[in-house]
């Protein structure tokens, strides 16, 4: 009896256990495009709202230079897009320095901190 009693003592604990951890399972998201496929949506029509959804979906972060970005422009993608990757990138840089100067007393250099962004360095 004592047996049973102690395994349902300890069942919340397991089960609170392993509802977390499915939890945890599906923060993943989809991976994000590659600027190859964002050039492909861009000569396929597809509007640069839907473009820029789809990137802000995956939390994507794409650090280019301005010869890419140039040659993105180039090849059909719309200039809200060029922004909005290049605001992001910025924006990023600047969460991530804030973060490291302000928050260095708890947790230096804490990964899981904070959600931080999918940065993406093309080829």
């Amino acid at each position: 009896m004592r047996v049973v009693a102690r395994l349902f003592n300890r069942l919340p604990a397991g089960v609170a256990c392993v509802a977390l951890l499915a939890g945890c399972a599906g923060m993943g998201g989809p991976p994000p495009p590659t600027l190859e496929q964002v050039v492909e949506m861009s000569r396929a029509g597809t509007p640069a709202d839907e473009i820029i959804r789809e990137l802000q979906k995956t939390r994507a972060v794409y650090a280019l230079t301005g010869s890419q970005i140039a040659r993105l422009h180039d090849q059909g993608v719309a200039d809200p897009v060029l922004d909005y990757l290049q605001d992001v990138y910025t924006e990023s840089v600047r969460r991530d320095t804030r973060l490291h100067y302000e928050n260095t007393f708890f947790w230096p250099d804490c990964f899981y901190c904070y959600n931080r962004p999918v940065i993406v360095v093309p080829k």
